[in-house]
Protein backbone atom coordinates (compact mmCIF):
# COMPACT_ATOMS: atom_id res chain seq x y z
CA UNK A 1 0.00 0.00 0.00
CA UNK A 2 1.49 3.33 -1.06
CA UNK A 3 0.84 6.09 1.50
CA UNK A 4 1.91 9.73 1.84
CA UNK A 5 5.64 9.77 2.51
CA UNK A 6 5.97 6.43 0.65
CA UNK A 7 5.57 4.34 3.78
CA UNK A 8 5.15 0.63 3.14
CA UNK A 9 2.27 -1.11 4.90
CA UNK A 10 2.12 -4.89 4.93
CA UNK A 11 -1.24 -6.69 4.95
CA UNK A 12 -2.19 -8.63 8.07
CA UNK A 13 -0.98 -12.25 7.78
CA UNK A 14 -3.82 -14.75 7.49
CA UNK A 15 -4.23 -17.40 10.17
CA UNK A 16 -5.64 -20.91 9.84
CA UNK A 17 -8.84 -21.32 11.85
CA UNK A 18 -10.81 -24.46 12.66
CA UNK A 19 -14.27 -22.93 13.05
CA UNK A 20 -14.35 -19.84 10.82
CA UNK A 21 -13.13 -18.65 7.44
CA UNK A 22 -11.60 -15.17 7.17
CA UNK A 23 -11.11 -13.14 3.98
CA UNK A 24 -9.64 -9.63 4.13
CA UNK A 25 -11.88 -6.81 2.90
CA UNK A 26 -9.09 -4.25 2.48
CA UNK A 27 -5.39 -3.93 3.23
CA UNK A 28 -5.95 -1.31 5.91
CA UNK A 29 -8.54 -3.18 7.96
CA UNK A 30 -11.64 -5.33 7.79
CA UNK A 31 -12.39 -8.97 7.02
CA UNK A 32 -15.38 -11.04 5.94
CA UNK A 33 -16.06 -14.02 8.20
CA UNK A 34 -17.94 -17.06 6.92
CA UNK A 35 -18.44 -20.67 7.95
CA UNK A 36 -20.14 -19.83 11.24
CA UNK A 37 -23.79 -19.47 12.27
CA UNK A 38 -24.33 -16.59 14.71
CA UNK A 39 -28.11 -17.00 14.85
CA UNK A 40 -27.83 -18.79 18.20
CA UNK A 41 -25.09 -18.74 20.86
CA UNK A 42 -21.88 -20.55 19.90
CA UNK A 43 -19.13 -22.34 21.80
CA UNK A 44 -16.23 -20.53 23.42
CA UNK A 45 -13.92 -22.08 20.83
CA UNK A 46 -15.81 -20.25 18.09
CA UNK A 47 -15.80 -16.96 20.00
CA UNK A 48 -12.08 -17.35 20.69
CA UNK A 49 -11.36 -17.55 16.95
CA UNK A 50 -13.64 -14.58 16.26
CA UNK A 51 -11.74 -12.62 18.91
CA UNK A 52 -8.40 -13.47 17.31
CA UNK A 53 -9.70 -12.36 13.91
CA UNK A 54 -11.06 -9.15 15.43
CA UNK A 55 -7.74 -8.13 17.01
CA UNK A 56 -6.02 -8.97 13.71
CA UNK A 57 -8.39 -7.15 11.35
CA UNK A 58 -10.07 -4.57 13.63
CA UNK A 59 -13.55 -4.97 12.09
CA UNK A 60 -15.37 -8.15 11.04
CA UNK A 61 -18.25 -8.46 8.57
CA UNK A 62 -20.76 -11.33 8.80
CA UNK A 63 -23.30 -11.61 5.97
CA UNK A 64 -26.86 -12.94 6.37
CA UNK A 65 -26.84 -13.72 10.09
CA UNK A 66 -30.36 -13.28 11.60
CA UNK A 67 -28.85 -13.00 15.05
CA UNK A 68 -31.24 -13.40 17.96
CA UNK A 69 -30.96 -10.89 20.82
CA UNK A 70 -29.84 -13.60 23.25
CA UNK A 71 -27.07 -14.68 20.86
CA UNK A 72 -25.90 -11.09 20.51
CA UNK A 73 -25.70 -10.73 24.29
CA UNK A 74 -23.91 -14.07 24.70
CA UNK A 75 -21.30 -13.20 22.09
CA UNK A 76 -20.69 -9.81 23.69
CA UNK A 77 -20.25 -11.39 27.13
CA UNK A 78 -17.35 -13.47 25.82
CA UNK A 79 -15.46 -10.19 25.36
CA UNK A 80 -16.47 -8.60 28.66
CA UNK A 81 -19.34 -6.93 30.45
CA UNK A 82 -22.08 -5.44 28.24
CA UNK A 83 -22.89 -1.81 28.97
CA UNK A 84 -25.83 0.54 28.49
CA UNK A 85 -25.82 3.82 26.56
CA UNK A 86 -26.59 7.28 27.93
CA UNK A 87 -28.77 8.37 24.99
CA UNK A 88 -29.92 5.50 22.78
CA UNK A 89 -33.18 3.66 23.53
CA UNK A 90 -32.86 0.07 24.77
CA UNK A 91 -34.56 -3.05 23.45
CA UNK A 92 -37.48 -4.35 25.49
CA UNK A 93 -36.27 -7.07 27.84
CA UNK A 94 -32.62 -6.41 27.02
CA UNK A 95 -31.35 -3.18 28.61
CA UNK A 96 -27.84 -3.84 27.29
CA UNK A 97 -29.09 -3.78 23.69
CA UNK A 98 -29.61 -0.40 22.02
CA UNK A 99 -31.99 0.28 19.13
CA UNK A 100 -30.66 2.77 16.58
CA UNK A 101 -33.72 3.78 14.58
CA UNK A 102 -33.73 6.46 11.89
CA UNK A 103 -36.42 7.54 9.43
CA UNK A 104 -38.19 10.69 8.25
CA UNK A 105 -39.16 11.56 11.83
CA UNK A 106 -35.81 10.58 13.35
CA UNK A 107 -33.05 11.93 11.10
CA UNK A 108 -29.58 10.38 11.46
CA UNK A 109 -27.21 12.51 13.55
CA UNK A 110 -24.12 10.36 14.08
CA UNK A 111 -22.54 10.88 10.66
CA UNK A 112 -19.18 11.93 12.10
CA UNK A 113 -15.91 10.04 12.50
CA UNK A 114 -15.56 8.78 16.07
CA UNK A 115 -14.63 6.00 18.44
CA UNK A 116 -17.52 5.20 20.77
CA UNK A 117 -17.90 7.02 24.09
CA UNK A 118 -14.37 8.36 24.40
CA UNK A 119 -15.97 10.90 26.75
CA UNK A 120 -15.94 8.15 29.40
CA UNK A 121 -12.92 7.32 31.53
CA UNK A 122 -13.15 3.78 30.11
CA UNK A 123 -14.38 3.83 26.50
CA UNK A 124 -16.07 0.84 24.90
CA UNK A 125 -13.80 -2.09 24.03
CA UNK A 126 -15.82 -3.46 21.12
CA UNK A 127 -19.30 -3.40 19.58
CA UNK A 128 -21.62 -5.79 17.73
CA UNK A 129 -24.14 -4.21 15.35
CA UNK A 130 -27.00 -6.14 13.72
CA UNK A 131 -28.95 -4.77 10.77
CA UNK A 132 -32.71 -5.15 11.24
CA UNK A 133 -33.81 -2.82 8.42
CA UNK A 134 -31.85 -0.84 5.87
CA UNK A 135 -32.63 1.34 2.86
CA UNK A 136 -32.37 -0.09 -0.63
CA UNK A 137 -29.53 2.33 -1.34
CA UNK A 138 -27.28 4.20 1.10
CA UNK A 139 -26.68 3.90 4.82
CA UNK A 140 -23.19 2.35 4.58
CA UNK A 141 -20.77 2.42 7.49
CA UNK A 142 -17.11 3.37 7.03
CA UNK A 143 -14.26 2.35 9.34
CA UNK A 144 -10.68 3.56 9.65
CA UNK A 145 -7.59 2.09 11.29
CA UNK A 146 -6.23 4.40 14.01
CA UNK A 147 -3.14 2.23 14.56
CA UNK A 148 -2.14 2.40 10.91
CA UNK A 149 -2.78 6.14 10.98
CA UNK A 150 -0.35 6.52 13.88
CA UNK A 151 2.31 4.26 12.38
CA UNK A 152 2.38 6.26 9.14
CA UNK A 153 2.90 9.64 10.79
CA UNK A 154 6.33 11.20 10.39
CA UNK A 155 8.63 10.31 13.33
CA UNK A 156 8.81 13.97 14.33
CA UNK A 157 5.00 14.11 14.63
CA UNK A 158 4.97 10.87 16.60
CA UNK A 159 7.49 12.38 19.00
CA UNK A 160 5.39 15.54 19.31
CA UNK A 161 2.43 13.40 20.38
CA UNK A 162 4.32 11.57 23.16
CA UNK A 163 3.02 13.83 25.90
CA UNK A 164 -0.14 15.16 24.23
CA UNK A 165 -3.42 14.75 26.10
CA UNK A 166 -6.84 15.39 24.54
CA UNK A 167 -9.95 16.42 26.46
CA UNK A 168 -13.19 14.61 25.56
CA UNK A 169 -16.67 15.96 26.34
CA UNK A 170 -20.02 14.14 26.08
CA UNK A 171 -21.84 17.34 25.13
CA UNK A 172 -19.57 18.06 22.18
CA UNK A 173 -21.77 15.85 19.96
CA UNK A 174 -25.08 15.53 21.79
CA UNK A 175 -25.82 19.18 22.61
CA UNK A 176 -28.77 20.55 20.58
CA UNK A 177 -29.53 17.22 18.90
CA UNK A 178 -32.81 15.35 18.45
CA UNK A 179 -31.23 12.41 20.30
CA UNK A 180 -30.86 14.59 23.39
CA UNK A 181 -34.35 16.07 23.00
CA UNK A 182 -35.95 12.60 22.81
CA UNK A 183 -33.93 11.47 25.83
CA UNK A 184 -35.18 14.33 28.02
CA UNK A 185 -33.86 17.61 26.69
CA UNK A 186 -32.42 20.03 29.22
CA UNK A 187 -32.92 17.67 32.15
CA UNK A 188 -31.01 14.98 30.28
CA UNK A 189 -28.24 17.45 29.49
CA UNK A 190 -27.88 18.28 33.19
CA UNK A 191 -27.81 14.56 34.01
CA UNK A 192 -25.15 13.86 31.39
CA UNK A 193 -22.99 16.70 32.60
CA UNK A 194 -23.19 15.43 36.19
CA UNK A 195 -22.46 11.82 35.21
CA UNK A 196 -19.82 12.60 32.62
CA UNK A 197 -17.62 15.61 33.30
CA UNK A 198 -14.93 16.16 30.66
CA UNK A 199 -12.16 13.55 30.75
CA UNK A 200 -8.68 13.45 29.28
CA UNK A 201 -6.96 10.64 27.39
CA UNK A 202 -3.48 10.30 25.91
CA UNK A 203 -3.35 11.10 22.21
CA UNK A 204 -1.46 7.85 21.60
CA UNK A 205 -2.56 4.76 23.49
CA UNK A 206 -1.58 1.11 23.90
CA UNK A 207 -4.20 -1.39 22.79
CA UNK A 208 -5.34 -3.32 25.91
CA UNK A 209 -5.16 -6.70 24.14
CA UNK A 210 -2.49 -6.47 21.44
CA UNK A 211 -0.22 -3.81 22.93
CA UNK A 212 -0.06 -2.01 19.58
CA UNK A 213 0.09 1.80 19.55
CA UNK A 214 -2.67 3.88 18.00
CA UNK A 215 -4.27 7.30 18.01
CA UNK A 216 -7.16 8.14 20.33
CA UNK A 217 -8.06 11.42 18.65
CA UNK A 218 -11.42 12.38 17.20
CA UNK A 219 -13.23 15.70 16.81
CA UNK A 220 -16.66 14.24 17.65
CA UNK A 221 -15.92 13.89 21.36
CA UNK A 222 -12.47 15.49 21.52
CA UNK A 223 -12.49 19.22 22.23
CA UNK A 224 -8.95 20.45 22.88
CA UNK A 225 -5.42 19.41 23.68
CA UNK A 226 -4.57 20.47 27.21
CA UNK A 227 -1.56 22.69 27.90
CA UNK A 228 -1.75 24.17 24.40
CA UNK A 229 -3.06 27.43 23.05
CA UNK A 230 -6.37 27.30 21.21
CA UNK A 231 -4.56 27.91 17.93
CA UNK A 232 -2.08 25.08 18.50
CA UNK A 233 -4.77 22.71 19.69
CA UNK A 234 -7.12 23.44 16.80
CA UNK A 235 -4.50 22.95 14.12
CA UNK A 236 -3.07 19.78 15.68
CA UNK A 237 -6.53 18.25 16.09
CA UNK A 238 -7.49 19.16 12.52
CA UNK A 239 -4.26 17.76 11.11
CA UNK A 240 -4.58 14.45 12.93
CA UNK A 241 -8.23 14.04 11.94
CA UNK A 242 -7.45 14.83 8.30
CA UNK A 243 -4.58 12.34 8.35
CA UNK A 244 -6.67 9.55 9.90
CA UNK A 245 -9.46 10.07 7.40
CA UNK A 246 -7.30 9.34 4.35
CA UNK A 247 -9.11 6.75 2.18
CA UNK A 248 -6.04 4.51 2.36
CA UNK A 249 -6.82 3.85 6.04
CA UNK A 250 -10.48 2.97 5.41
CA UNK A 251 -12.90 0.22 4.53
CA UNK A 252 -16.58 0.69 3.66
CA UNK A 253 -19.42 -1.76 4.34
CA UNK A 254 -22.72 -1.89 2.44
CA UNK A 255 -25.48 -3.27 4.65
CA UNK A 256 -28.13 -5.87 3.89
CA UNK A 257 -30.81 -7.01 6.36
CA UNK A 258 -29.43 -9.52 8.90
CA UNK A 259 -25.81 -8.51 8.36
CA UNK A 260 -23.68 -8.29 11.51
CA UNK A 261 -20.57 -6.18 12.02
CA UNK A 262 -18.21 -6.28 14.98
CA UNK A 263 -15.45 -3.73 15.55
CA UNK A 264 -12.57 -3.09 17.92
CA UNK A 265 -13.25 0.36 19.35
CA UNK A 266 -9.65 0.80 20.58
CA UNK A 267 -8.16 0.56 17.07
CA UNK A 268 -10.84 2.06 14.82
CA UNK A 269 -13.17 4.94 14.18
CA UNK A 270 -16.43 4.64 12.27
CA UNK A 271 -18.77 6.88 10.31
CA UNK A 272 -22.44 6.07 9.66
CA UNK A 273 -23.13 7.62 6.25
CA UNK A 274 -26.40 9.59 6.42
CA UNK A 275 -27.18 9.57 2.69
CA UNK A 276 -30.40 7.54 3.06
CA UNK A 277 -32.63 10.14 4.76
CA UNK A 278 -35.67 10.03 4.87
CA UNK A 279 -35.59 6.26 4.33
CA UNK A 280 -35.70 3.89 7.28
CA UNK A 281 -32.64 2.26 8.87
CA UNK A 282 -32.82 0.20 12.09
CA UNK A 283 -29.84 -1.34 13.88
CA UNK A 284 -29.53 -3.30 17.13
CA UNK A 285 -26.27 -2.69 18.95
CA UNK A 286 -24.44 -4.00 21.99
CA UNK A 287 -21.20 -2.66 23.38
CA UNK A 288 -18.65 -4.15 25.79
CA UNK A 289 -17.09 -2.18 28.65
CA UNK A 290 -13.50 -1.25 28.02
CA UNK A 291 -10.48 -0.06 29.96
CA UNK A 292 -9.10 3.32 30.88
CA UNK A 293 -6.67 4.04 28.00
CA UNK A 294 -2.97 3.82 28.81
CA UNK A 295 -0.41 6.09 27.17
CA UNK A 296 1.97 4.52 24.70
CA UNK A 297 5.59 4.77 25.84
CA UNK A 298 7.78 4.61 22.72
CA UNK A 299 11.06 2.73 22.92
CA UNK A 300 12.80 5.20 20.60
CA UNK A 301 13.57 7.45 23.61
CA UNK A 302 15.00 4.67 25.78
CA UNK A 303 18.68 4.99 26.71
CA UNK A 304 20.79 2.46 24.91
CA UNK A 305 23.72 1.07 26.92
Amino acid sequence: MALPGHQSVKPTPLRNFRHINVRPAALALGAYVTGVDLTDPQSEDVYEEIATALWDHHVLFFRDQPMKPAAQVTMARYFGEPETHEIFASVDGHPELSLLENDAGKPPEINTWHSDVTYRKAPTLCSILCCLECPEVGGDTMFLNTQLAYETLAPSIQQLLDDCVLEHDVMNIYRDTAYLARAGGMSKEVELREQHPPVTHPAVIVHPVTGRAGLLVNATHGTRFVNMSRLESRHLLNMLCEHQQLPEFQVRFEWNPNDVVMWDNFSTQHYAVADYYPQRRVMRRITVSGHEPEAYVPTRHANVA
